[in-house]
């Protein structure tokens, strides 16, 4: 999860910069840049990430600090190389400082996809259907990139979102939402079971790269009509619908139904990993997944909001549940009997 304001916080120059380590001082004044460069704020993210862009006269670079030279330090940087290669319009990684866990990033701007589209009023309705179509276009092509990357790069092929990955995503939830949210002592065996049916179906649909976290915070709008996508480093291996749904459930952005339906089906028209399942069957198969990504959303502006203490993602809570709900009553018409009381249960709290 990225979260950013619209508003631009100037944290002074680059010599002066506490949280900017030296060897990427070095880096940046070898490259051109000047001890009284001007520093920004450009953003955090959830996990305790911090970004910076550093600009002197025509040129800017981003600076990424991280908590500590972790697994996501390290795939970014992996990652960054392999998705460049393959034509994934990601930020190249230029320089890389292990012993500050900071990276130095190349700067897509301020634009996200976000920042163009909220609020989704009709006014917006136009330039919003264009820029999605652009984002849809190069998800596809990413995807149809994934059997091609898998076999140059099998340890990113081995890095499954499978059944384990995503059942804890609804542990997370109910965690979360359920417990620490809504105050739930113990959840009922049929939904447990529910849970478990649900992260089974998912983990058994066509797998391709997945972003993970691809919403309108991650999509940056750059020149020429080109879009980028960052804070990629969860990306795995798994469901072909799960980034889609992240995409056009974005609680962020509140997309209306007819305009998710229009995007699904341009997507299921465009994509090749279609061929040999029928329209309806992609539809449930990608419910399932948006119920997935969706619960996985709402115990993270949950978890994020209380216990980590930010409070900008309790805005979200309300929304996230909107949609969540939206999706489980399009979801019933089409889960097996036994879901019944699961998705009664769990509409008790969504209404509310």
């Amino acid at each position: 999860m990225f979260s950013k304001e619209n508003r631009v916080y100037i944290v002074g120059m680059l010599q002066e910069n506490q949280n900017i380590s030296e060897k990427v001082k070095k880096y940046l004044l070898e490259r051109g840049f000047t001890s009284d460069s001007s520093v920004e704020d450009a953003g955090s993210a959830g996990s305790g990430r911090k970004y910076y862009r550093v600009i002197s006269k025509e040129k800017s670079l981003i600076v990424q600090v991280n908590p500590s030279a972790n697994e996501d330090f390290r795939n970014y940087a992996d990652l960054s190389r392999i998705l460049k290669d393959a034509k994934v319009p990601v930020p190249a990684v230029f320089f890389r400082d292990d012993a500050s866990a900071q990276l130095v990033i190349e700067d897509f701007g301020k634009r996200s996809l976000f920042d163009e589209v909220f609020p989704m009023q009709d006014s917006k309705r136009a330039s919003a259907s264009i820029l999605y179509d652009l984002v849809v276009q190069s998800l596809i092509s990413m995807q149809v990139e994934s059997a091609s990357i898998f076999s140059s790069y099998p340890n990113l092929a081995a890095r499954k979102f499978d059944y384990e990955a995503l059942k804890w995503e609804s542990d997370y939830f109910t965690e979360n939402f359920l417990k620490k949210h809504c105050g739930v002592k113990e959840l009922p065996a049929k939904v447990s079971e529910a849970f478990a049916t649900l992260a089974c179906n998912v983990d058994l649909q066509p797998k391709v790269l997945m972003h993970r976290d691809f919403q309108s915070q991650n999509i940056l709008l750059l020149e020429n009509e080109m879009v980028g996508f960052i804070d990629f480093q969860g990306m795995r291996r798994g469901s072909q619908y799960y980034d889609l749904a992240s995409l056009l459930w974005d609680p962020y952005v509140q997309m209306p139904k007819e305009m998710v339906e229009s995007f699904f089906k341009k997507w299921l028209r465009d994509f090749p990993g279609n061929a040999g399942y029928s329209d309806e069957e992609t539809w449930i198969a990608f419910l399932a997944a948006s119920l997935q990504r969706l619960m996985q959303a709402l115990g993270a502006y949950c978890f994020l909001s209380k216990t980590k203490g930010i409070e900008s993602f309790k805005n979200y809570i309300e929304p996230g549940k909107k949609q969540l709900l939206q999706v489980l009553n399009l979801y019933r018409e089409y889960s097996p009997s036994s879901s019944a009381e699961a998705n009664k249960y769990l509409c008790s709290f969504l209404e509310t």
